[in-house]
């Protein structure tokens, strides 16, 4: 059982009622739910509901989210399904702010805090190869998972950083459609999944993380555009980290207003307790509890920014917006791809080399210097004696067009044999680079050499343990 301070369970019994409190609680000692979310960008839902190998049953927030038994805890995370991308393991409440961020075809998106990536893969989905994704971490460390659990996805259209917030502002005044931001936070939500978060509390606590959520809340709005929309969210039940923080900041930037997020089974209404005249709009936040919902705790605001034409005058994003022309260097690497991309993702992106690897980069972010990039497009592959595509090339369905490939079933040893890296045995004479899938969904690379073998090209530091 959870040791919880005594100030922490005052504030707890204040907020929900001597009730409310007993059942949160009660709830602390429940099973966690495991839960994934379909990755769109790989398969459908209505293909996924033939070929779902889980039980499962449906998170109303969430039309892709999924909670499944605590048995198929080691299977979610062995299945060759997950290996191809299909699916995101992600904490039920943490599907909210993405799913309720209303996102368009050629959006440009923030993701300002978005380590390990859950929200960032959904973003990806939504705009489906359409316009540009920036997700960020100030940790490069975290980045570096963000940018993996991208790549696995499928994701192309990407820029990863690992900024503070303020450095990123300066190139992305008032540039982005939609921003989210899963700001750091006390953590109150998340006691029954970390108890070690409990220590943090004692240490810091929210008045510690309101001043760091405000600054992060300043920079959003200076990056988003007049006429977007931003949905800001916490794991904790803080009322100072969380309805104060969205009325400072309504009250703040008067071009805000917070808009109504449906209501769906499990949610609790946010809670207004002032006297301001804006205050009741902070009732269409959304709060979810551990005793009422499948999840752990979790607040979520979605917000506005009128638009205002006046604004967009002094605004220059010359440095993201550069034409950049295709010359010899760029038409010899063209050539060395043709077997391997569409002609069409040339539209959108600039093929680059350093050194030996070939990098396909977005054209709005070609310009961008001086920043700690992560990863900025897509890694194709490198030129040893020949070219050897990446795996991130393979898993990127928008923008690799090889053919040749080596179908397995989910139910075949061979797959965990090639998902740990060993040589397999083929039935073909072909010779060369074969995209190996998993029922007709692509894994990775392997090469022939024409006599039944095939020469294991599965990345290692991603191998199945």
């Amino acid at each position: 059982m959870i040791t919880l301070p005594d100030k922490y369970c005052e504030y707890m019994k204040a907020l929900l009622g001597e009730d409310g409190f007993n059942n949160y609680i009660e709830s602390l000692s429940n099973k966690l739910p495991l839960a994934f979310k379909i990755n769109t960008l790989k398969v459908d839902l209505k293909k996924w509901k033939e070929i779902c190998p889980f039980n499962t049953e449906k998170i109303s927030w969430c039309e892709k989210g999924f909670i499944t038994d605590e048995t198929e805890k080691v299977l979610l995370s062995k299945h060759p399904y997950y290996f191809a991308g299909l699916y995101y393991i992600q904490e039920p409440s943490a599907m909210l702010p993405a799913a309720i961020l209303p996102i368009e075809k050629d959006d440009k998106v923030l993701d300002l805090c978005a380590a390990p990536g859950g929200k960032a893969v959904e973003i990806a989905a939504k705009l489906n190869g359409s316009g540009l994704l920036v997700a960020n971490d100030i940790s490069v460390s975290r980045a570096m998972a963000l940018a993996k659990n991208l790549q696995m996805a499928g994701v192309s259209n990407v820029l990863v950083t690992a900024e503070s917030p303020k450095n990123l502002t300066p190139y992305f005044k008032e540039y982005f459609d939609k921003i989210v931001l899963d700001v750091p936070c006390s953590g109150e939500g998340m006691f029954r999944r970390e108890p070690d978060m409990v220590k943090n509390w004692i240490v810091k606590g929210p008045d510690y993380y309101s001043q760091i959520q405000k600054d992060i809340l300043i920079e959003a709005y200076n990056m988003l555009k007049p006429g977007g929309s931003l949905v800001y969210s916490t794991c904790t039940f803080s009322v100072e980290e969380d309805e104060k923080m969205i009325q400072w900041f309504i009250n703040t930037y008067i071009d805000m207003e917070i808009c109504n997020i449906p209501y769906k089974e499990g949610f609790s209404h946010g809670i207004s307790d002032c006297t301001d005249g804006r205050c009741d709009e902070l009732k269409k936040c959304i709060r979810i509890f551990p005793h009422i919902a499948k999840g752990e705790g979790h607040f979520t605001a979605l917000l506005h920014k009128k638009n205002n034409n006046q604004h967009l005058k002094n605004v220059d994003n010359t440095v993201l917006l550069k034409k950049n022309k295709c010359g010899k260097e760029q038409d010899k690497i063209k050539a060395m791809l043709s077997e391997f991309v569409h002609k069409e993702c040339y539209e959108k992106y600039y093929p680059v080399q350093k050194k030996n690897t070939i990098y396909l980069v977005p054209n709005e972010t070609t310009s961008i210097k001086n920043l700690r990039i992560i990863q900025n497009g897509l890694i194709m592959g490198e030129i040893k004696k020949q070219f050897e595509p990446s795996i991130q090339l393979a898993l990127s369905a928008q923008i690799c067009s090889y053919q040749n490939k080596l179908t397995l079933s989910s139910t075949d040893i061979d797959v965990v044999r090639y998902l740990k890296g060993e040589t397999i045995n083929i039935d073909t004479g072909y010779k060369g680079w074969l995209l190996v899938t998993v029922d007709g969904f692509v894994l990775g690379w392997g090469k022939s050499d024409g006599n039944g073998k095939l020469k294991n090209k599965y990345y290692a530091g991603w191998r199945m343990m």
